[in-house]
């Protein structure tokens, strides 16, 4: 994969980027970061990748985006990128509400887009970057969403990103994952 956007960087966030760069999965990482505290972590930490400011130029630049923010971020920012989006990106999140974000997705996603959601079961009390691990998802249960209108192709590119990623796959669709979880 070239490149790959990762928005918001906390304890998720930052334990991809660690082991995107260790496996070298990506060419390029950018970091989209709202929190100006936990930017200055990552500066701190030296952590790889590139932090960005302005989101639409690196979407444009990106293949994979994934949506590492609290759900109550996901509208806005849908609605920051929306008019850059196009088929091509593979898109996911890692939140914990599937039904929730499928109706959010509903209503604010352009309608040619597609979204394949990811939930790795993993995490911890703590947040923020300077507590990502690279071997975060080792050996954890990643769940991809497979509902009716799901990109098969991005499916299996995740499929596999995951499993890159240390987590071992199972793919359900929204109400089920929702019902177990």
């Amino acid at each position: 994969m070239k490149n790959i956007l990762i928005i918001g960087c906390g304890l998720l966030g930052s334990s991809l980027l660690r082991k995107i760069y260790k496996q070298k999965i990506a060419k390029k990482i950018f970091v989209y970061e709202k929190s100006k505290k936990n930017i200055s972590k990552i500066k701190r930490l030296r952590l790889p990748g590139t932090i960005v400011k302005k989101l639409n130029d690196v979407v444009l630049k990106s293949e994979l985006i994934i949506f590492c923010t609290p759900m109550s971020e996901y509208k806005k920012l849908i609605l920051k990128i929306n008019n850059v989006l196009t088929p091509r990106h593979i898109i996911t999140d890692i939140g914990s509400s599937k039904l929730e974000s499928k109706l959010l997705l509903k209503n604010s996603l352009k309608k040619n887009i597609s979204w394949t959601p990811s939930h790795p079961i993993t995490g911890s009390e703590v947040s923020g970057p300077e507590h990502g691990k690279h071997n975060l998802f080792e050996n954890k249960w990643c769940i991809l969403i497979k509902d009716k209108k799901t990109n098969l192709k991005h499916l299996k590119v995740l499929n596999s990103f995951w499993k890159k990623m240390g987590s071992r796959v199972v793919i359900m669709n929204s109400e089920k994952h929702d019902k177990i979880f």
